[in-house]
């Protein structure tokens, strides 16, 4: 039979905080996400031996650890803890220290801070009782040339897996504001180029620069085992 104990460790969760989390929607999953961060900051002391000490502000949680606490796959915890920081839920932090980035992530108490969703709203323009055509290229669009960012061509220069050009600067321009230093993104991109994962097979598990972008992939920790054969995605 359970029997937790308040003496074994305990979470402090101001009343305010508690009454806001009544009220607030979120799913089922960014919940158990907000708890494993609640529980690995303002559950665990800074100095261990200062029982009366302060709590935890922030914390590097891998996605591992997310994993195991919530038994969501890691790839869908990334996912979570994006909508989350977006929804100002949750803080991140992601410090650079020599080659390499550490995340860490904790709790936004400032509720007046977070964001709710917004609701989707699907357009549809008539024409009489015809749905609106879309608009049929020209030649003077297709003749068009793209043109790039000199950040974005940095990034391209030494991505491995070279496809869909056009669809990955789309996605890098749609995520101004959520990318960290270019010279983070460059050295992860590097790091990962290393990996066995990246290297065996003629780069099979090389992801597309889109996707690798949309799943914000410069803050995975970069694998330093090479004995294992599973691909790290």
């Amino acid at each position: 039979m359970a029997s937790p104990q308040r003496e074994n460790g305990h979470i402090d969760i101001a009343n305010a905080i508690a009454d806001k989390f009544c009220s607030y929607r979120l799913s089922g999953q960014e919940w158990q996400i907000v708890w494993v961060v609640l529980r690995k900051t303002w559950g665990w002391l800074e100095d261990v031996n200062d029982k009366n000490g302060p709590k935890k502000k922030m914390d590097r949680i891998a996605l591992s650890q997310f994993e195991k606490a919530t038994g969501i796959d890691r790839r869908k915890c990334h996912s979570l803890l994006q909508k989350l920081v977006k929804k100002r839920v949750l803080k991140r932090s992601i410090p650079q220290k020599g080659d390499r980035v550490e995340i860490s992530y904790g709790f936004q108490k400032n509720f007046d801070l977070w964001r709710l969703s917004p609701k989707r709203v699907i357009a549809v323009t008539h024409m009489g009782d015809r749905l609106s055509p879309k608009k049929a290229h020209t030649k003077e669009t297709i003749q068009k040339k793209e043109t790039y960012t000199v950040e974005f061509e940095k990034f391209w220069t030494i991505w491995p897996k070279k496809v869909n050009k056009k669809k990955a600067f789309e996605t890098w321009q749609k995520m101004n504001g959520e990318l960290p230093l270019l010279d983070v993104v460059l050295k992860s991109v590097r790091g990962w180029a290393e990996t066995k994962e990246w290297k065996k097979e003629r780069g099979q598990y090389i992801p597309h620069p889109t996707t690798w972008l949309n799943g914000h992939r410069w803050e995975d920790e970069i694998p330093k085992s090479v004995d294992d054969d599973v691909p790290y995605w």
